[in-house]
């Protein structure tokens, strides 16, 4: 049994850990919401503390970067694709199941504690942000790692193995393509899920 002591001091390094958390966040969505509305390149690191009342000595403890800062919740966004995979129907072929956990995030206005409609936003502030590219790829690639996690789980595969990674790559690189293809159709475009479903269809 733990003891009264262990137990207390739990508490409140759990609170610091919400409470630090709760600050990523916050310069997070503060750096999105002043890059929407300034662009990327007029918004300072010290802009983007002064929105979160800290100073920007406090902002270079949670990321790198402003555009770091932007793309964090993406890592939101690859937990919650992983545990969308997990929660399908055990009978459901992995192809069938990849696809359906993919098309659910276009049905999604809101990603955990952030505001509602802001995955439509962000998607439009990196298609016009390319500065913004180089970070999506790296959130890319953590998005492809938790996939190729949850694949590895749901097929049995040793963690690590090489099919559950391909499979995982050639999904998100299925639905990266799509969201180009679509981006560059004239108009009227289709709904976008439909031609991300297409397209993990026929990668995986």
């Amino acid at each position: 049994m733990a003891s009264a002591h262990s137990a207390a001091g739990g508490r409140p390094a759990r609170r610091r850990d919400l409470q630090k958390e709760q600050t990523r966040r916050d310069l997070a969505l503060a750096a999105f919401n002043l890059a929407r509305a300034h662009g990327l390149a007029n918004v300072r690191i010290s802009q983007i503390a002064t929105a979160v009342g800290v100073s920007p000595r406090t902002f270079n403890n949670y990321f790198p970067s402003k555009e770091a800062a932007v793309i964090w919740p993406v890592t939101l966004q690859a937990r919650w694709l992983a545990g969308s995979l997990a929660d399908r129907p055990a009978a459901e072929p992995l192809a069938d199941a990849l696809v359906a956990a993919i098309a659910a995030q276009y049905r999604r206005t809101k990603v955990d504690s952030l505001p509602l409609g802001w995955l439509g936003q962000f998607r439009a502030l990196v298609a016009a942000e390319p500065t913004l590219h180089g970070e999506y790829l790296k959130a890319a690639t953590a998005t492809e790692a938790a996939l190729a996690d949850a694949i590895a789980r749901r097929t049995g595969f040793p963690p690590g193995q090489l099919e559950s990674h391909v499979l995982a790559a050639v999904t998100i690189a299925a639905e990266r393509t799509a969201i180009q293809h679509w981006s560059r159709a004239p108009a009227p475009r289709g709904p976008l899920v439909a031609v991300v479903r297409t397209a993990v269809h026929l990668a995986v």
